[in-house]
């Protein structure tokens, strides 16, 4: 299974490390859509059209977990031939992300570069513009639809009991910085559970914690020690 790292870079670096990483074989990946602009030109129109690629995610890329020693040492050196960057790192530990994770961004990439296809496709400005807002509003209506499917997941998870042992390994879900850390279950209160990272105790909700997985063969280590 694929699993990611994330990297830290500046805004405007964030397209070319990207590229620079890939270039030098280090599988990376971040998602970009194309920027559409009219400006006033000597056209039959009047306009004309200019393009630029941009990040999705300013400042962040994901690379493959199996280039991480390389990413490291690449980041740590004092002369690179790529833009500058860090990687991601919480609590001494570098979080892994799953391939599903990051299903979202690249459909989101996918929507977007159809988007400017059937703008190319048009046959005048006007039609381009046309496209061009009803694929805003088809992802508008299609975003207020995901986030109260969400809505309602969420308040069904908040209602169910949290059936952990004291004790046990768990992971914790949507919490970005958490990602690939695993904590000890400590103790359930109402709709809250308390886990323990190395020597720190947090509150969670509930739902979001889960037991860790028996498959995971990650190198990231437990936090129980």
């Amino acid at each position: 299974m694929n699993r990611w790292v994330i990297l830290r870079t500046s805004g405007g670096h964030t397209l070319a490390l990207s590229r620079s990483l890939n270039s030098a074989g280090l599988e990376a990946w971040t998602p970009e859509r194309t920027l559409r602009k009219y400006v006033r030109a000597n056209t039959p129109s009047g306009n004309r059209a200019i393009e630029s690629q941009i990040p999705i995610l300013p400042t962040f890329v994901f690379a493959q977990e199996r280039f991480l020693a390389d990413l490291i040492n690449a980041a740590k050196a004092e002369r690179s031939p790529h833009p500058a960057f860090s990687v991601f790192i919480v609590d001494g530990r570098v979080p892994q992300i799953h391939e599903a994770e990051i299903t979202g961004l690249r459909a989101e990439e996918t929507e977007a570069a159809a988007t400017i296809k059937a703008m190319h496709d048009a046959e005048s400005h006007a039609a381009a513009e046309k496209i061009r807002i009803a694929a805003i509003k088809s992802a508008a209506a299609r975003r207020r639809a995901e986030q109260q499917l969400e809505r309602d997941r969420r308040a069904s998870l908040r209602r169910a009991p949290i059936e952990l042992k004291d004790g046990a390994e768990v992971e914790v879900s949507d919490m970005p910085a958490l990602v690939g850390i695993r904590g000890v279950f400590e103790r359930a209160n109402g709709p809250y559970a308390h886990v323990r990272f190395g020597n720190r105790s947090w509150k969670i909700e509930g739902w979001r914690v889960l037991p860790a997985s028996l498959n995971d063969n990650t190198a990231l280590r437990s936090t129980a020690a």
